[in-house]
């Protein structure tokens, strides 16, 4: 595999990124954090704020409010007991834009808050661990920042791209690496073993009786975001070792060339750090292009030295330069939401 050149954008150590196991949670200080009255009960606005249906048991957040402050002593003494256990969770499905089904779960009003208060404990752990490559789920960073760094990318010539996709990403992340990468950091296995019992909730839909799934996260849940960015961490810092320069929003990625070569010997790179997540290349949407034929990533389209977004009216392109300036039309959310008619 020949040397694969890259620009002063990618700064960082490559041994300072991985998920150090030096300063893990010794002393209890995320379960406390997670399971306060004041976290839970913040936990419960967020999720009063974000809506959302019921789960299973048909509660809604009306219901919910009603009697949150009972219900949350409840869910506390649970924890903090040892007595918790998620519902099961129902799974729907979507219509994709790019064609098939997405399955989504609907977790209940209680499960979604200790998720939440989980999340809010664990992310200031895992943030600042997170590389500049990655722009999903992460508060303060965007699609538009994601632009701005391959814009920034191009005009140091790196025309070349690996566009790539991961085949089932969030269905195949495997749950005893994600327990080991997410015990680098956290001590405290009753917390590692709440997230356990959340990865192994039973499924129920419609079609199928209730069942463990056996790898995946749940896409729906509060946590999931979080949990995928950890497992996901370890594929980014594999190739920022390799001086590529990557740019991943979720399971989409690029990572920018300046030759044709280099963008094969990326795509291999690419191909194994995932084979260490027991994950895999989506062949039907991985291909090496050129910024002047041009590709399409998270809702914008990139050609020659333009980069066009889809317009709230959806009649028409918005040219963004790549400073970010201009119209930058709807987010990536708002126009999931007007196709899939929600």
């Amino acid at each position: 595999m020949s040397a694969i050149r890259t620009s002063s954008i990618v700064k960082q150590d490559a041994t300072a990124m991985r998920l150090s196991p030096s300063s893990p949670d010794t002393e209890g200080r995320l379960w406390e954090r997670m399971t306060s009255e004041q976290a839970l009960w913040q936990a419960w606005q967020r999720v009063l704020a974000n809506g959302g249906g019921p789960g299973v048991d048909g509660m809604t957040l009306a219901a919910f409010a009603g009697r949150a402050t009972a219900h949350l002593r409840t869910l506390r003494r649970e924890l903090l007991n040892g007595e918790y256990r998620p519902a099961q969770v129902l799974r729907v499905y979507v219509p994709k834009r790019s064609g098939g089904q997405r399955p989504l779960s609907l977790l209940t009003v209680r499960d979604r808050v200790a998720q939440r208060a989980a999340h809010d404990a664990l992310n200031p752990v895992f943030e600042p661990r997170f590389l500049p490559c990655s722009f999903a789920f992460r508060e303060g960073r965007s699609g538009v920042d994601a632009a701005r760094a391959i814009g920034q990318w191009r005009g140091r010539g790196y025309r070349w791209v690996v566009d790539g996709d991961i085949a089932q990403c969030f269905e195949h992340i495997e749950h005893a690496l994600l327990l080991e990468l997410l015990g680098q950091q956290i001590a405290d296995r009753r917390v590692l073993r709440l997230i356990r019992t959340w990865l192994q909730a039973q499924v129920m839909n419609e079609l199928a009786p209730a069942s463990v799934m056996s790898e995946g996260v749940h896409q729906g849940g509060a946590i999931s975001p979080l949990l995928s960015n950890v497992y996901l961490h370890e594929f980014d810092a594999r190739l920022t070792e390799q001086k590529l320069a990557l740019v991943r929003y979720a399971d989409d990625w690029l990572i920018l060339c300046r030759t044709e070569r280099e963008a094969q010997a990326a795509l291999q790179c690419a191909t194994d750090a995932l084979a260490r997540l027991r994950l895999m290349v989506n062949p039907n949407k991985t291909r090496i292009t050129h910024f002047d034929q041009g590709f399409a990533f998270i809702g914008m389209f990139f050609l020659g030295e333009r980069t066009h977004w889809l317009s709230p009216a959806m009649a028409g392109m918005q040219w963004v330069g790549d400073g970010g300036k201009g119209e930058r039309g709807m987010g990536l959310g708002r126009l999931l939401r007007r196709l899939l008619g929600g």
